[in-house]
């Protein structure tokens, strides 16, 4: 598994995000600020790249090994908060009335769309690269194996967190402050419907991840047989 420049990839990740939110400070002056909401959402899709992060660091450094699973469970509480982007598409059908007007479509239904998508894929990114830093915290302490499970894990409960952040408005945050709501919102969620919506978002992380993956490492170019050569780790 190819280690990561964090450097060019937190450049990559801030050059990104800035074009993003220079959009929609366009967009938005043409238009609207109804679309505000997503600056908040952007912030908490960045907090799992944080975590991950520093839990990266200080792994390759051989220090704090004791942070990693504080650090995991953090991460793992706010990482659904980067595929949680691609529901605020919702908001285009719920302004029908006003992108679509006498039975044309008007220029800001583009506008708002192209920021919906600039958004979901700035947070998606980042946090496809945050769980990437963490599977090879996972491949460094164990093996690649081991490390895929994990991937497959949180995908799983990326999926769930979608569900019950919109579907159920459960925060992250909730997890600490009012876990009577949670347990009664697990209760409430364990149906047919739910399950298989969480299942069908996890298909598509682990899809869209797995692309990433491979992008990352070379799809398959030898790399791993030169680093299993030399005695190190794939």
């Amino acid at each position: 598994m190819k280690e990561l420049n964090y450097g060019k990839v937190f450049m990559l990740l801030a050059g990104l995000s800035l074009a993003t939110l220079g959009v929609y400070r366009v967009v938005s002056l043409r238009t609207d600020t109804f679309y505000d909401f997503l600056l908040w959402n952007f912030f908490l899709a960045w907090i799992p790249f944080l975590f991950s992060s520093a839990a990266y660091m200080l792994d390759k450094r051989k220090v704090g090994g004791l942070l990693l699973l504080p650090l995991g469970i953090a991460w793992l509480l706010f990482f659904p908060n980067a595929p949680y982007l691609m529901t605020d598409l919702l908001h285009l059908t719920a302004r029908k009335s006003i992108y679509i007007v006498g039975g044309e479509v008007q220029s800001r239904f583009w506008y708002d769309l192209v920021t919906l998508l600039l958004f979901t894929w700035s947070g998606w990114l980042t946090g496809f690269f945050s769980l990437y830093q963490f599977q090879n915290v996972i491949c460094r302490k164990s093996n690649l194996v081991f490390s895929w499970i994990f991937v497959f894990a949180a995908c799983a409960l990326g999926g769930y967190g979608v569900l019950l952040g919109r579907v159920y408005r459960l925060n992250s945050w909730d997890v600490l402050t009012d876990r009577h709501q949670l347990y009664q919102l697990v209760e409430d969620s364990l149906n047919r419907q739910s399950l298989f919506f969480s299942l069908f978002v996890a298909v598509v992380l682990l899809v869209i991840y797995t692309t990433l993956y491979f992008l990352l490492n070379g799809l398959g170019s030898g790399g791993s047989r030169r680093a299993y050569a030399r005695g190190g780790k794939s």
